[in-house]
């Protein structure tokens, strides 16, 4: 850091990454901590409050500073730096955002606005998920006798069918508890989600469908039972929901979905496989006139860009029991396979939102490609509610031709006729 950098730090005043104290008293080790387990930031000794230079004695805070880290688990990544303003001493201290959770006396403190606070025991387990420390998945959770034979059965089928091993009765167990699904006597997280009817023991573990109508919802379908048949189950709905469209590319009549199903698909699986079962809120499949969300909680984990997305599962043991069954076909391939598939796509894109909470894949209708102009001008003219006749006159065209236009925008879905007979009107779906 420079003197500059230094200056408009103390400027721009207290924040969730800056904290001024005139002296190295207190508790040190608490804010150091908080810092890290926040996303950093800077501790700076010699200003007070107020964000006047007082100056202190750094050989004195330095001193502080390293017998406060000395009580931290893990140990902090920590850079000091000694400034000269106006003939007084400042030592800034610069905290790296850790790669685990760190503690002070077994308490985890975090940076909130400008103060830092004691983290819950929920809170530290959300946190840790998060951070990708803690494998929630393969924590044993319940007795293996909640499993259903039928369930298990099914797995063993599929493995067979779709990887090729066949797994003898007697070596069963073995192979669960290897795959991650089972720990002594016990199911774990991971083999509740897969061998069990999972909301009586984990309500949340579900997905929910929600058709939207004018930004408001109009209905919902709820997606219970195991996660493969969740899963299953509501991409089934989904495709029944979506429109074939017929339209001309290049010399050929074509017929094809609205959205790429392979792509969905996968969309639904990269939910299910990798959000955060810590956070209490199911899997949403959000069905827009123009778009589909696919929300799942949990953010991206540190580390994992979107634009090179390396494989670092949130939940390693659900990934293999699905890959196990075909769900998956290559691991760390989702992303890539959502993008090559919608690329592939002519009447759709993608994008992706993250942030700590949740994760969200948007498929964007994109219609333009089968639209002529007429098409378009019609679409720019019927703001509100209009008769046939009145779009006609806007757009300069006979009455008969708007009408196959709107016939052709109303399949679309682009378009909406309300009313009958002379009370016909005609609206843009939003």
């Amino acid at each position: 850091m420079d003197i500059e950098k230094l200056l408009a730090l103390i400027q721009e005043g207290e924040s969730e990454r800056v904290e001024f104290k005139q002296k190295a008293t207190g508790a040190l080790n608490k804010e150091l901590t908080a810092f890290a387990n926040a996303n950093g930031g800077y501790l700076l000794i010699g200003v007070d409050d107020y964000g006047k230079i007082v100056g202190t004695d750094v050989k004195k805070a330095q001193e502080a500073v390293s017998a406060a880290a000395q009580n931290v688990i893990p140990p902090l990544k920590l850079k000091t730096q000694k400034f000269s303003i106006d003939a007084r001493d400042i030592l800034a201290v610069e905290i790296k955002k850790g790669d685990t959770l760190s503690s002070v006396g077994g308490v985890v403190y975090i940076r909130i606005g400008c103060s830092s606070r004691p983290l819950s025991i929920q809170e530290i387990l959300m946190l840790s998920s998060e951070l990708g420390t803690l494998n929630w998945d393969e924590a044993p959770f319940i007795p293996f006798k909640n499993a259903k034979t039928e369930f298990i059965d099914w797995f063993f089928e599929e493995i067979r069918d779709r990887r090729g091993k066949s797994i003898a009765d007697e070596n069963r167990n073995r192979y669960l508890r290897s795959a991650g699904a089972a720990k002594d006597s016990m199911l774990t997280n991971a083999g509740t989600l897969f061998f069990t009817d999972v909301q009586e023991f984990i309500p949340h573990a579900r997905i929910r469908i929600i058709g939207m109508e004018k930004g408001q919802p109009a209905w919902s379908k709820e997606y219970e039972g195991p996660v493969w048949k969740c899963i299953e189950s509501a991409y089934g709905d989904l495709l029944r929901e979506i429109k074939k469209i017929e339209f001309i590319k290049g010399t050929k009549r074509v017929k094809m979905e609205e959205y790429p199903p392979r792509a969905l698909r996968e969309a639904i699986i990269n939910a299910v496989s990798h959000r955060n079962y810590i956070i209490n809120a199911d899997v949403r499949i959000f069905l827009y006139p123009d778009r589909i969300e696919i929300k799942n909680p949990g953010g991206l984990l540190p580390g994992v860009d979107l634009d090179d997305p390396d494989h670092v599962p949130r939940n390693p043991a659900i990934c293999d029991l699905l890959y196990d069954t075909g769900f998956i076909e290559r691991y760390g391939y989702g992303i890539q396979l959502i993008k090559k598939e919608t690329e592939e796509h002519p009447l759709c894109t993608v994008s992706f939102r993250s942030d700590p909470n949740r994760f969200v894949v948007i498929f964007k209708k994109d219609l333009s490609i089968i639209l002529d102009d007429s098409d378009k001008q019609i679409l720019q003219s019927a703001v509100s509610p209009m008769k046939s006749s009145e779009i006609a006159e806007l757009v300069g065209m006979s009455k008969p031709t708007v009408l196959q236009h709107l016939k052709k925008l109303e399949e679309l879905e682009l378009i909406k006729k309300i009313g009958s007979g002379a009370r016909t009107r005609y609206e843009i779906v939003k």
